[in-house]
């Protein structure tokens, strides 16, 4: 064999070797013991694949076999104690070229007990992800406890949480370590708040040689002031705790990022007074798309004082979600336009009318309502002039009699002739546009009868505002929904009979109502087991054109032939 070869195995073996010297692991079973006052013996197995050595900071503590090779189970032997409070110890195992494992040791005194390892812990006053906003405690105990917060600053705002921890005391008053989990919330204020977390006895006849009480620490929200560089700040903060999966390029001036505008002296609202001109150069309007949340919209939204435009749309997830939209967005007093669509939404709150004086168009489609809130009413919301409620399905089904198979619902799902909520939009006639396309509505369009709930009949003065004898053949009629543009409520699942006022409304054709009204989910099986559809459907508008002559140049689509 020839020298180089020889060589060249030689520094092959060696490099296997040292590969595999790098897989040795160093490992003790457990990262702590908990033992009584008596004392006793507890066992702790090294895995390790070269010697190791193990030494106590105690002298109260005796360790057999002390050092060893390879894999071994140690006796760790607790001599007993006369104290009535807890002491503590450290065992430290260490091998070459390997981060020395220590292992903690815990001895319980005589007396009641609840120790905690941490008896002040700080906390931020946010994180992006929901999933970090917990803090853990490490208690030592030989009594079963229970847990009370008590909140230094405003007893009725609960920013706290305590989960569930494993306790198992079952021999006795022998102590055991558990860790127990707390979720906060966010903190909102400018201001540093406290609470202390008291661990009580439940037996009320223990009585613990010492108070157990951690106190955490949550820092301030950061400051967002009331100008330019404040809005700058909250859409960094929002779009950073939305999770954006596609970020934003915030490294230049705002006026240069994407999906924001920003108001300008040119504007006629603030030329006419109607904003104010300290909002020139802030945020005017924001679309922001494609986050990951399982929270509301984050609450530094309040933050964009004179934002009149805000589209919040596609989260991840969203049928999965049941998110209830939180109060922040209800103080922004020049909001004119929202929409909040594929969010996971199910619920308003109750101060959503603050909007009310300003909202002209509200779009919730693609979330998880199950009714129509019933906040949104005319008298609430008299400026608004376009609904949607579009694809608010959480699962799709086709046989409304399987809907029960979901136990967090199917999305929006009600019976026209059992609830009002669809009756109560159809006599909202200040509406232009009603979008309720793709839900789960069953139940026949509700019929209406002049004199009953207001309802009004159409009148010579209409007809004579609406251009003369066009709709003459209405006098008399209920008068729904006047102003509508644009009415679609297809795809649902309703049955029955077609009302009057909806086959002979004025604006049916702008619905183009093959589409829009009359087509429902194909093969869609209501909850009685009908299948869904129309018992009037028109086949053409001859009817129509008959009663409404002068539509019939305006409508009918004319074809020439040419020979």
């Amino acid at each position: 064999m020839k020298k180089t070869t020889i060589i060249l195995l030689a520094v092959l073996f060696f490099a296997a070797c040292q590969d595999e010297n790098n897989f040795i692991t160093f490992e003790i079973d457990k990262p702590s013991l908990t033992i009584g006052a008596e004392g006793g013996t507890e066992y702790l197995q090294v895995v390790s694949g070269t010697e190791w050595v193990a030494v106590s900071d105690k002298p109260w503590i005796s360790i057999s076999p002390a050092n060893g090779i390879g894999n071994t189970k140690c006796r760790i032997i607790v001599d007993s104690t006369l104290d009535n409070s807890v002491r503590n110890a450290m065992l430290r195992f260490s091998t070459i070229g390997e981060t020395p494992i220590q292992v903690s040791v815990a001895q319980m005194g005589f007396g009641k007990q609840i120790v905690l390892k941490d008896s002040v812990m700080s906390i931020a006053s946010s994180t992006n992800n929901l999933a970090d906003r917990y803090f853990e405690a490490t208690v030592t105990t030989n009594v079963p406890f229970g847990i009370k917060v008590e909140y230094q600053d405003n007893p009725l705002i609960e920013w706290i949480t305590p989960k569930t921890y494993e306790l198992d005391l079952d021999r006795g008053s022998r102590p055991r370590t558990t860790t127990v989990r707390f979720d906060w919330k966010i903190n909102t204020q400018f201001d540093e708040r406290v609470a202390r977390i008291h661990f009580v006895p439940l037996n009320t006849e223990d009585v613990l040689e010492r108070p157990a009480v951690l106190t955490i620490n949550q820092e301030a929200a950061p400051t967002i002031t009331d100008d330019r560089a404040g809005d700058s700040l909250a859409l960094i903060t929002i779009i950073d705790r939305l999770q954006l999966l596609s970020p934003w390029e915030v490294s230049e001036n705002m006026q240069y990022w994407p999906n924001i505008t920003l108001w300008e002296a040119t504007d006629e609202e603030i030329i006419s007074g109607e904003v104010p001109q300290a909002a020139v150069g802030r945020v005017r309007s924001a679309d922001i798309m494609m986050c990951y949340t399982k929270e509301s919209i984050p609450q530094e939204i309040r933050y964009l004082k004179y934002i009149e435009t805000l589209n919040i749309y596609s989260n991840v997830n969203t049928m999965l979600l049941s998110i209830e939209l939180g109060s922040e967005v209800c103080e922004l007093e020049y909001l004119k336009h929202l929409q909040i669509g594929a969010f996971g939404l199910v619920s308003l709150p109750d101060d959503f009318v603050k909007l009310g004086d300003k909202l002209e168009s509200l779009d919730l489609s693609s979330n998880n309502f199950e009714d129509i809130p019933a906040i949104l009413t005319k008298e609430n919301f008299p400026k608004l002039k376009k609904l949607y409620f579009i694809d608010c399905r959480r699962w799709t089904v086709t046989n409304l009699g399987d809907k029960d198979s979901h136990e967090d619902g199917i999305g929006l799902h009600f019976n026209a002739n059992e609830n009002n909520a669809l009756k109560r939009l159809l006599l909202w006639d200040t509406l232009e546009e009603l979008r309720l396309s793709n839900n789960y509505i069953e139940g026949q369009i509700p019929d209406f009868t002049v004199g009953e709930d207001g309802v009004e009949a159409w009148s010579q003065t209409d007809v004579e505002a609406w251009g003369g004898d066009t709709i003459k053949n209405l006098v008399g009629m209920p008068k729904i929904m006047p102003n509508m543009k644009h009415l679609s409520l297809n795809l649902n699942f309703f049955t029955g009979k077609l009302p009057e006022w909806v086959l002979y409304h004025p604006h049916l054709l702008d619905w183009f109502p093959e589409s829009l009204i009359y087509m429902q989910k194909e093969n869609g099986i209501d909850s009685n087991g009908k299948l869904v559809k129309f018992d009037n459907e028109p086949t053409d508008y001859e009817y129509y054109y008959n009663f409404f002559p002068g539509y019939r140049e305006k409508y009918e689509i004319k074809e020439e032939f040419e020979d």
